[in-house]
């Protein structure tokens, strides 16, 4: 990965150098569960349909970098490959398009086929090896410091120039018909990019003067609202995302926190023990963090997607308060069949964002996760001393990546808090000669404490039909 210039490389150097190691923390309310993959990662995290696109490759050098998709398993998918200097990825769930830019070129690398500008991938979902050169959405060297990525809600797309000295500015790019315009200037080196309910885009640039950090506002027509936050070092410019809750988040500061800004564009700390905290992500449905970091001298954290799970959206069983806590269900929502009805069923409609594949396609799939020794403040009279078992039963179809339940066996017996992702669980519609009727599963999971206590779950999955 590539940061704006010589010179703030070689003060972030400086800062690192002397920042002795440290474990991750977590968000208060979230559990971490990391996944390491087989490569280092370069900046660039998106969710995708039933797994993560994520850059990977040596930093900075030509041809050499890609993007693969990284299943919940961990199976890995190459996507495309031929990038120099992967800054962000972008992933446009509704027309199954990766936007990827790419900020050296022929110009920095002489070997370099293409690059300074953004490519798009079309069908990412099942994409396979294609070579960068051929994808560009922008001419080679369009965008001589291609930077963050942002899509609003009608599609079109947002970039990042990253120049600074005042020269920095955001590109819109009309889509389907490709036609860039200037949408915002007066900015230094561009990181991240995003965009609110509203339509107002925040982008986050570090000032060439001083190498603090910003957030600027502007809304949808490009005209500047203000500094959202005042320049600091407390808080970094790398890249941008939105939480659930409205809070926006940024990566990129010198200590290595993420923070989280309110309303009023004051940070405070999100996650800690980060080198240098880089590509962000955020699972709409879920609500789970996903990030990238590096150390400039690689290790696992280089090679590590960081997870991190909001305690709050966890199913729980209908068991004992005392017991709850040793495992809890992820990537399902409880809710009621009527207004008038309790909330016991996960319900989906097939092509819905609690449909994992993203697809209208008579079938739902369910993004299950087991989480265990969960702190949860639901329950405050379990306090979980490990588990020393577990078990699960799947129906109609099975565990789509039974690699979760041996992963979670592997780790047995353990105290840690933490999540085991798998490819989830497919449950189809039912297709009869009167129409279309909704399908239903179950998954039911019995968890033994290392005190004894049991915990015994049972989640019931309804797929609907699209309308």
């Amino acid at each position: 990965m590539r940061i704006g210039t010589t010179i703030q490389v070689a003060v972030i150097g400086l800062s690192l150098a002397a920042r002795a190691a440290a474990a991750v923390v977590p968000p208060a309310g979230y559990l971490y569960s990391p996944q390491v993959l087989g490569s280092l990662t370069q900046s660039c995290i998106a969710v995708g349909p039933g797994g993560t696109f994520v850059g990977v490759g040596p930093g900075f050098t030509a041809n050499a970098q890609a993007v693969v998709f990284v299943q919940e398993s961990g199976a890995t998918r190459l996507v495309a490959l031929g990038f120099n200097s992967i800054s962000d990825c972008l992933y446009d769930a509704a027309n199954d398009v990766l936007y990827v830019s790419d900020n050296a070129g022929a110009v920095e690398l002489a070997a370099a086929l293409t690059g300074d500008t953004v490519f798009r991938i079309p069908s990412a979902s099942t994409a396979s090896a294609l070579p960068a050169l051929g994808l560009e959405l922008l001419p080679e060297n369009a965008v001589p410091a291609a930077a963050g990525l942002a899509l609003d809600a009608a599609a079109n797309l947002y970039v990042g120039n990253a120049t600074g000295g005042g020269a920095g500015e955001v590109v819109k790019v009309t889509l389907p018909a490709v036609s860039p315009a200037l949408f915002a200037t007066g900015l230094d080196f561009i990181g991240g990019l995003a965009i609110d309910g509203s339509g107002d885009l925040f982008v986050g640039d570090t000032r060439s003067c001083c190498f603090d950090a910003r957030v600027s506002r502007f809304d949808s027509s490009g005209a500047p609202e203000g500094v959202f936050a005042a320049p600091s070092f407390d808080f970094g410019s790398y890249d941008l995302a939105l939480l659930g809750d409205g809070r926006l988040l940024a990566s990129g500061a010198f200590g290595g926190d993420v923070v989280a800004f309110d309303a009023l564009g004051t940070p405070a700390p999100f996650i800690g023990g980060l080198t240098f905290a880089t590509g962000l992500s955020v699972n709409g449905f879920t609500g789970r963090v996903e990030v990238l970091s590096s150390t400039f001298v690689p290790t696992d954290e280089d090679r590590t997607i960081h997870r991190f799970t909001p305690i709050e959206a966890l199913v729980p069983g209908k068991g004992s308060p005392r017991s709850e806590c040793l495992h809890e269900f992820y990537g399902a929502e409880l809710v009621p069949p009527a207004p008038s009805k309790p909330a016991t069923q996960a319900l989906c409609t097939d092509g819905d964002a609690c449909d994992a594949d993203g697809a209208v396609n008579d079938r739902c799939l369910f993004p299950i996760g087991f989480c265990l020794n969960v702190p949860d403040p639901r329950f405050p009279d379990c306090a979980s001393t490990g588990i020393a078992s577990f078990s699960a039963r799947v129906s109609p179809n099975g565990l789509d990546g039974a690699h979760a339940l041996a992963a979670l066996q592997a780790a047995l017996p353990s105290a840690a808090p933490g999540c085991f992702f798998s490819d989830g669980v497919v449950v189809p519609v039912k297709i009869a000669p009167a129409g279309k009727k909704s399908g239903k599963g179950k998954v039911v999971i019995k968890a033994t404490g290392s005190s004894g206590d049991v915990d015994s779950d049972t989640l019931s999955l309804v797929c609907n039909p699209a309308p």
